[in-house]
């Protein structure tokens, strides 16, 4: 499957007669080694494991990269080994370490500039081998290999052209592992591509655009809500932030039902994902200072994560209906813009006095949740509702940058989530939706203010999303802190990182497995 420059594919052959440039291998902890890494030691005299350790102290700890030249002793012309660090209580490694294994062989193997490469998952556990390993390796490499669409006149630096993943089984269940390694990855590659784009280029019809070509090619059915329809759905709050810009404002509405479900009406069990769609956020009126705007074009991450989960899903099929719901606006501070203490009026007929208009991701989510909660207009309940979107600053305080906040009504949902999220390595810890809390919200001439008394902004934010759910059991992840990176990690490369696909995409999946 062609993905920019590389290509990967699998095979069952033994790593040690595989003919390659780059020759991937993992190395564990403990004193015995992999059969395979036996065999390969012996092939080349001791030397390989002897000039691994002395090269290091500790070569097998978690994200070692030791490089040995073969010399033309071996089929492979270098040998790499990657540590795995120490397996868990039940031996094993799970999806986020052979995910960071994959994509860290294929950053060394970049950086040696190998065309052609290799990695084996020989001696991965049999639990894992198929299922886990293969799916995570091949979602590694193709993240890896993502590079940021450039904006200038020299071209991005070249990666592998093709990977072999060695070591998966000839079997319905490993094809389906990479079929859905795949899918998740290309969606997540999507993702990126949209969140790294200019704002001058992604503005709101732009996004609704791309969503509709993407829908078309995809299966899903799109549905683009702009000002007249926002007006007549009673959409105050999605209006009142976007009023000072020139670029109209858009609902994206994205619908995956399974084989055999082709209403317009909702399944009454359909799963309503809701993102945070800002193309630009300069604050509006409560301007932002200059280098605050400097990234602002990420604020629709939970947007992109929406719709891209949306593709992954369309590909991967579960039984479990799906919409996506992206609000899309753009903050400015125009003639027209909405001023502190307007008062906008929602999808369901809540009052909100706006205090500050930096705090407007959370207006816009709240037509979009309230819609949601209605079965998107239908009054058909869904069974759960689960929004994202780059909501406070103070979930980077409370949590640092390797952490999503996650909060909600629904503590089985919320385990779920946090389940899921561990799998896509994309952790996420759980904030109180503190009920004493809520009285800092009331506005003396509305029914709520969009801003709490200073402290605890992330879970008076979630406070604030609560007002508009409608019962329905709801979780919202606060992702500000993980939507852009700032540094190049295993799988992320510097920027957007795409995160909240995976998540997603795991969710649905569960559900649809334990209905």
């Amino acid at each position: 499957m062609p993905i920019n420059e590389m290509e990967v594919q699998t095979g069952t052959g033994r790593a040690s007669r595989h003919a390659t440039e780059f020759l991937a291998i993992p190395f564990f902890g403990g004193k015995q080694l992999s059969e395979e890494l036996e065999e390969l030691d012996a092939a080349t005299g001791g030397r390989l494991i002897a000039e691994a350790r002395r090269s290091k102290s500790a070569p097998e700890a978690a994200g070692s990269v030791f490089i040995y030249q073969s010399h033309g002793e071996q089929p492979a012309e270098m040998i790499a080994l990657i540590g795995m660090g120490a397996a868990d209580e039940n031996g094993l490694y799970g999806a986020t370490a052979w995910r960071e294994f994959a994509g860290r062989a294929r950053s060394a193997a970049g950086s040696v500039k190998a065309a052609l490469m290799a990695i084996s998952l020989h001696a991965a556990p049999a639990a894992e081998r198929t299922e886990v390993a293969l799916a995570a390796a091949v979602e590694g490499l193709m993240l890896s290999d993502y590079q940021p669409k450039m904006i200038r006149s020299r071209p991005a630096p070249k990666g592998p052209s093709r990977c072999l993943v060695l070591g998966a089984k000839k079997s319905a269940a490993a094809s389906d592992a990479r079929r859905r390694g795949q899918a998740i990855a290309a969606a997540t590659r999507d993702a990126r591509d949209w969140i790294n784009l200019p704002a001058g280029v992604l503005h709101p019809a732009k996004f609704g655009a791309l969503a509709s070509a993407m829908g078309k090619k995809a299966g899903l059915q799109v549905t683009l809500h702009g000002p007249k329809q926002l007006r007549q759905l009673g959409m105050g709050a999605i209006l009142g932030v976007g009023q000072g810009s020139e670029r109209d404002e858009c609902l994206i509405e994205v619908v995956y039902k399974p084989k055999g479900r082709r209403g317009i009406k909702p399944a009454a069990d359909h799963v309503c994902l809701v993102g945070k769609g800002i193309t630009f956020d300069s604050g509006g009126l409560s301007l932002k200072t200059a280098r605050g705007m400097e990234i602002q074009k990420r604020d629709m991450s939970g947007g992109a994560a929406v719709l891209g989960a949306m593709k992954a899903i369309a590909a991967l099929a579960p039984s479990v209906e799906v919409r996506g719901l992206i609000a899309c606006a753009e903050n400015m501070p125009g003639g027209n813009a909405c001023r502190p203490g307007d008062v906008l009026e929602t999808y369901n007929k809540k009052t909100i006095e706006v205090l500050n208009t930096d705090a407007e991701g959370r207006l816009v989510l709240a037509d979009a949740l309230g819609y949601a909660a209605n079965g998107c207009g239908s009054g058909v309940k869904p069974r759960y509702i689960v929004d994202l979107a780059t909501l406070t600053g103070a979930a980077t305080v409370a949590l640092g940058t390797g952490i999503g906040a996650v909060m909600g009504s629904d503590a089985r949902l919320i385990e779920r989530l946090r389940d899921a999220g561990a799998e896509a390595g994309e952790p996420l810890w759980e904030l109180p939706l503190v009920e004493s809390y809520r009285a800092a919200l009331s506005s003396p001439i509305a029914d709520l203010k969009n801003i709490g008394d200073g402290t605890a902004g992330s879970i008076f934010g979630g406070l604030f999303l609560q007002e508009f759910t409608g019962g329905v059991p709801w979780a919202h992840l606060d992702i500000a802190a993980v939507a852009f990176s700032e540094k190049s990690r295993p799988c992320v490369p510097r920027g957007a990182v795409g995160w909240g696909v995976g998540t997603l995409v795991r969710l649905v999946e569960e559900i649809s497995a334990n209905r």
